[in-house]
């Protein structure tokens, strides 16, 4: 048995070994086909014949990378024809394990790999014998020429005489091959996307690719032998970094095109070496990075700006606020953060849509950046929410609040002129709350908080308003969250009370009806007054569900009073803009109506202005679905807010109830007894009942009668009282009017 370490050194043959003169003979031919093959069929010829001349199945010529166990072939030839491809992965081992010597056969593959055969299932026979020799430059393995043999007698002396006159032409052309395939590999990284100059070592350009033209629009012919100033400009970027020991430049840089365009360029220069480490050239890699500056661009402009005006948002407004406070501090300067939403916009949103809203919101900004000054920051919050940052309004308190006040007035009057749209004129207007930086232990970001604060009491003082910062409303500013907080959980913990306040015929005093007032009892702790949570609960979706069970018990207890035999007429209940709009308004009270046997005449819903505004179609729609169940409608405080005429004759009202503001000072006001009488006069012709609100004095009661008043309610005659004491309540009036 012959195997890798008993290479045996006699030459084992077919049938007989062949004649000197027929070696001579197959060395002449050989000779004389291989001459006249060119570098790319010499391979081809060599490997064919010789594995022909000696019997072979396969023979190839393949690379040697000791980094990798596959060895990709030059050419391999298999049973008569060339095949593409690597060597399987059973040749690629043997080489490997013999790579040490320079020529092996081995005449039993069988015993010594016994593997091999199993792992070449493309062979028709199995494998027997193998032959290989190295190619070797400059003392490292660089490649194989190999053979397999389907017997294990084989002459591989035949094959080492025939192969040895071209052994050197083969080590030539395997160089060569290897010569050409870099350079392929150059050739096509030279043409990459990225733009490509190769210079002297005085920067004078000796090549350029295709993508370098279609940077800059310079062709090849136009810019060989200039220097890279005159094509670039300053060839050096701005800072050096050290890649694998290699020095090299990198940076941005503004260039120009041919044509005179400006771009951004990002440029690589390396310097190359030879062997001998002297300087000869330099690579330029240049990328035009125009079209990722411009995203980065945009995605810091979204990121800080608002995409709708184009005006800083909340992020920009921080940074801003932060460098402005710590400057102002300094300084010892007076700044003002002035916080500005507007009044009614929902109105035009809902009743026009977001794009008419939207228009507006973009008017408003452009008229906003008419007023200010240079450095101060006019900034989009979201929504209809606008802050003006002044900068620098002096070092005098006084002046710096009578600086503020002044633009803040200015931008209610510019915000509340009219915005002519769509052939119709558009009204909002403005609140606005300030405060003044730097205070004492006073931070950059307490300002937005505390002008928010200062912005939500305008608006409860009535809207169109000034209003600036004081501690004590950051403490009612806490007390509300507080309470929105407490309130979540009123419902779960069972803390909300239903009164309900008598109502009276004027004429006769006879008990018509009540209405329903919620209360609420923390556990532990007394009432919280109804003006203090109900505006908390309608700030969100809290005053929907509060107002469902308001109606709810309230329909609970007038089933219960049916059932004890006690009559009220009626009971109003009231109704909140969100909860009114809600999709299942009109179903939930159905089912509420036919789950307690509630007739629809002895339920009144008393909704206010809020509910009509900016919602008019769903509005009459809804009152007039529940005006065919039987249930009556009162317009409450009425006089007090809006009160549009123009709704009021198209929707499908009951009742007209007097705000108690309008009650309170008569008779000791002449102009509100003139106003309860315009609206009971306008009452009387439109066909509506009246009820009078927070009725206390028998004068009040007099003026009211005699001016033909319908119904009261009041502290003359009763304040809220419990169900429980309502029920005795009834009970007193049934025997007296019964």
């Amino acid at each position: 048995m012959t195997t890798m370490d008993n290479i045996q050194p006699t030459i084992s043959v077919v049938n007989s070994p062949a004649s000197s003169s027929e070696t001579s003979t197959a060395l002449t031919e050989l000779a004389l086909a291989l001459a006249a093959k060119p570098s790319e069929g010499f391979f081809d010829e060599l490997i064919s014949r010789l594995a022909q001349q000696v019997g072979a199945c396969e023979g190839y010529i393949a690379h040697f990378d000791s980094r990798t166990p596959s060895l990709p072939c030059i050419r391999y030839w298999r049973e008569g024809q060339f095949i593409g491809g690597k060597l399987s992965p059973a040749s690629a081992n043997l080489l490997a394990e013999i790579r040490a010597r320079r020529v092996v056969n081995i005449d039993n593959l069988q015993q010594a790999h016994p593997d091999y055969a199993s792992t070449q299932p493309e062979i028709q026979q199995p494998l027997q014998g193998f032959w290989a020799q190295q190619i070797i430059q400059q003392q490292r393995v660089i490649g194989y020429i190999a053979f397999s043999f389907s017997q294990a007698k084989f002459d591989h002396a035949l094959l080492e005489q025939l192969l040895a006159p071209f052994f050197e032409r083969l080590s030539s052309e395997f160089e060569v091959q290897q010569q050409r395939e870099a350079l392929s590999l150059s050739a096509i990284a030279f043409e990459s996307n990225e733009g490509l100059i190769i210079t002297d070592v005085n920067y004078r350009i000796v090549k350029v690719n295709k993508a370098f033209s279609q940077i800059t629009g310079y062709q090849q012919h136009e810019v060989l032998g200039q220097e890279l100033t005159e094509v670039l400009g300053n060839p050096s970027p701005v800072f050096i970094e050290e890649v694998d020991g290699t020095v090299r430049r990198k940076g941005e840089v503004e260039r120009q095109r041919k044509n005179g365009q400006r771009y951004t360029q990002q440029e690589t220069i390396t310097a190359v070496h030879n062997d001998l480490d002297s300087l000869t050239h330099y690579v330029v890699c240049l990328q035009d990075i125009s079209a990722n500056k411009a995203t980065e661009q945009q995605i810091q402009h979204l990121a800080y700006f608002d995409e709708l005006t184009g005006l800083p948002n909340r992020r920009k407004l921080r940074e801003e606020l932060s460098l402005c406070f710590s400057r102002a501090k300094k300084q010892h300067a007076i700044g003002a953060l002035l916080f500005i939403d507007l009044d009614h916009f929902k109105n035009i949103n809902d009743s026009l849509g977001h794009a008419a809203g939207d228009w507006v919101l973009q008017q408003v900004a452009k008229r906003l950046q008419e007023l200010i000054r240079e450095g101060d920051v006019l900034a989009r919050l979201g929504g209809d929410e606008f802050v003006l940052l002044l900068a620098d309004l002096g070092e005098s308190p006084p002046h710096a609040e009578q600086q503020a006040n002044i633009v803040g007035k200015r931008l209610i009057q510019t915000i509340s002129s009219p915005y002519p749209f769509d052939g119709q004129s558009l009204h909002i207007g403005a609140s606005v709350g300030i405060t003044l930086f730097p205070g004492k232990g006073q931070t950059a970001e307490d300002l937005l908080k505390q002008a928010d604060t200062a912005m939500y009491q305008a608006k409860s003082a009535g809207r169109r308003t000034v209003i600036f910062f004081d501690d004590g409303m950051q403490k009612q500013a806490d007390k509300r969250l507080k309470l929105h907080n407490a309130l979540r959980g009123a419902l779960a913990n069972d803390e909300l009370l239903l009164y309900y306040q008598p109502q009276h015929m004027v004429s006769t005093g006879e008990l018509v009806g009540a209405e329903a007032l919620v209360r609420w009892q923390p556990e532990g702790k007394g009432l919280v007054s109804p003006t203090e949570f109900i505006p908390i609960a309608e700030e969100s979706d809290l005053i929907i569900d509060i107002g469902m069970w308001v109606l709810e018990q309230s329909c609970k207890h007038m089933a219960q009073w049916q059932q004890k035999g006690l009559l009220l007429p009626e009971l109003s209940v009231n109704v909140s803009a969100k909860q009114f709009h809600h999709p299942e308004f009109v179903d939930r009270v159905e089912e509420l109506m036919t789950r307690y046997s509630i007739d629809g005449a002895m339920l009144n819903l008393e909704i206010t202005e809020s509910v009509v505004l900016g919602h008019a179609e769903d509005t009459i729609r809804k009152m007039e679905q529940l005006k065919e169940m039987g249930l009556r409608f009162s317009i409450d405080d009425f006089g007090a807010g809006y009160s549009s005429l123009s709704y009021l004759k198209r929707l499908p009202v009951d009742e007209l109830k007097i705000d108690r503001s309008f009650i309170r000072d008569i008779p000791r006001d002449s102009r509100d007894m003139a106003i309860v009488d315009a609206v009971l006069a306008m009452a009387n012709h439109l066909g509506f009942t009246v009820t009078a609100e927070g009725v206390e004095t028998r004068q009040q009661l007099a003026f009211l009668k005699q001016q033909g008043c319908t119904f009261y309610q009041g502290y003359l005659s009763s304040k809220a009282i419990t169900a429980e004491a309502l029920e005795r309540y009834i009970q007193r009036f049934q025997s007296k009017f019964g």
